[in-house]
């Protein structure tokens, strides 16, 4: 018979590193709720964003558009993903009209990708049916609340940027 497991410590979840730095993150289960919170937030603004393109495809358009003229690699670099994968991806936003190859006069070998002007105007629908399902969730909540969020968003972006 299983019995009831009692709540995790921080000790079974963070390296030693952070501990000695003497930051209190709580418990696991704290760290659990922050992971859950941020994937369903993520899929919930997916969903309602109205995407016809897959969550892979729109990560790489995103970074297309981003960064301007990239390579196949330089995508990969960015994506965390390898070349072969991001080679597809890009075929089929390209066979659906949101990217485009170019040549490299200085370099035939090289194609870079850039965004056409179609990938650009749905980029920016996605974006806007997502921030508004976002600001209309925003709005629910009481002053202290939003508060709290907007409060949080320099640490948030710093933990995406940091490095293991």
């Amino acid at each position: 018979m299983a019995s009831a497991s009692p709540a995790r410590s921080i000790t079974a979840g963070p390296p030693a590193a952070v501990l000695e730095r003497g930051v209190d993150l709580g418990s696991v289960d704290d760290i659990d709720r922050l992971r859950l919170v941020i994937l369903r937030l993520t899929r919930r603004i997916r969903t309602h964003a109205n995407t016809t393109i897959t969550p892979s495809q729109m990560a790489v358009l995103a970074t297309v558009i981003r960064h301007g003229r990239v390579t196949v690699g330089q995508i990969a670099e960015v994506e965390h993903v390898q070349p072969p994968s991001v080679s597809k991806t890009v075929a089929t936003l390209e066979k659906i009209g949101y990217v485009e190859r170019s040549v490299d006069p200085g370099d035939r070998r090289c194609a870079p990708i850039v965004a056409t002007s179609a990938g650009l105007e749905y980029a920016d629908e996605v974006r806007a049916a997502g921030r508004t399902w976002l600001a209309d969730r925003l709005d629910e909540l009481d002053v202290i609340d939003v508060t709290a969020v907007e409060q949080a968003l320099p640490a948030l972006e710093r933990l995406l940027g940091a490095r293991p």
